[in-house]
């Protein structure tokens, strides 16, 4: 259903209002008027929407109104595919010298299917400020691959800021730039954890077989979880019968200590180490007795969806 400009008008309105229907202070920011409306404009998805927004921005021209209109067009792009709305998005964010607007504007960019010009974001991307840095990093991830691998692979050959290696580790990621594998594998003699753990996964996604010396070395050696982590994970996707040793040794020692709360992710290391056990060894004799024992010993060895999932796979 076709929304129009007294809709618009009014969505933008409450996308301001910091308080509840009868302007009472609220402490969940979910019972907040601006935050039912970001849903609402969340869900936008007529065409036609797109030009009524530039008519409302026009007359008031404020800088929230323009902030909130950047929004509503975001979410527009995701759901109607039309590019106009970034071409509109860009032609406001050229129009202000403002940083502060610039760095509001930029988490509206960053939502976007693609970016078509990098050029405003690659120049932030040199700012002397790390947060707007990083801001123009998570909008190059959606600008042309081409258009900012350069920039992209020179940070991470050359910055000292970890922070923001590890945004452009996500960056490049995102644009599934391969070419950058050799100097992303450099980071993992990172001091950083997270950038040896982005490096790994780098490595499992773009490369090969090649990098397992390197997988299997940062699960026996690393002492980072997140390491071992991301390393059993690509030991899952690339190893063979070579790597079963050095997988049994590693969930043995998992089971074997007491564990605590049950993880943020759905996969966890252990079930990446159950998998590669299951699909390389299901033969052996020991993979087999080790597996059983996980399945019939389950209480303070398994959270309970590795343990449901366990049973999924014992029966493939």
């Amino acid at each position: 259903m076709s929304k129009g400009t007294p809709y618009i008008r009014d969505l933008l309105h409450r996308m301001t209002i910091k308080t509840d229907e009868q302007g009472r202070e609220v402490r969940n920011s979910q019972d907040q008027v601006s935050w039912k409306a970001l849903r609402d404009a969340e869900r936008l998805d007529d065409p036609a929407v797109i030009d009524t927004a530039a008519q409302v921005l026009e007359e008031s021209q404020d800088d929230d109104t323009r902030v909130n209109v950047c929004f509503l067009w975001s979410h527009l792009a995701i759901n109607t595919g039309d590019a106009r709305a970034v071409r509109l998005m860009l032609g406001e964010f050229e129009k202000t010298n403002k940083i502060q607007m610039k760095s509001r504007m930029m988490w509206s960019f960053a939502r976007v299917p693609e970016v078509p010009d990098a050029a405003p974001f690659l120049a932030l991307s040199e700012s002397r400020d790390g947060s707007i840095r990083r801001e123009a990093l998570r909008v190059l991830a959606r600008c042309r691959p081409q258009d900012a691998k350069g920039r992209l692979i020179e940070i991470i050959r050359h910055s000292n800021d970890e922070c923001d290696i590890i945004y452009t580790l996500w960056a490049l990621k995102h644009l599934c730039l391969e070419e950058a594998l050799p100097d992303v594998l450099a980071l993992v003699e990172s001091p950083n954890s997270e950038i040896r753990s982005l490096a790994i996964r780098f490595a499992a996604e773009f490369g090969d077989s090649a990098q397992l010396s390197l997988f299997v070395a940062a699960l026996e050696n690393d002492r980072s979880p997140d390491v071992k982590w991301s390393a059993m994970e690509a030991i899952d996707r690339w190893g063979g019968d070579s790597e079963t040793g050095t997988v049994m040794r590693r969930v043995k020692t998992i089971v074997s200590r007491q564990r605590k709360g049950g993880g943020q992710l759905p996969i966890s290391e252990l079930m990446h180490g159950i998998s590669f056990l299951n699909r390389i060894a299901p033969h052996n004799d020991e993979v087999i007795k080790l597996l059983h024992a996980l399945r019939t010993s389950k209480a303070g060895r398994l959270f309970e969806h590795e343990a449901k999932w366990l049973d999924e796979k014992m029966k493939d």
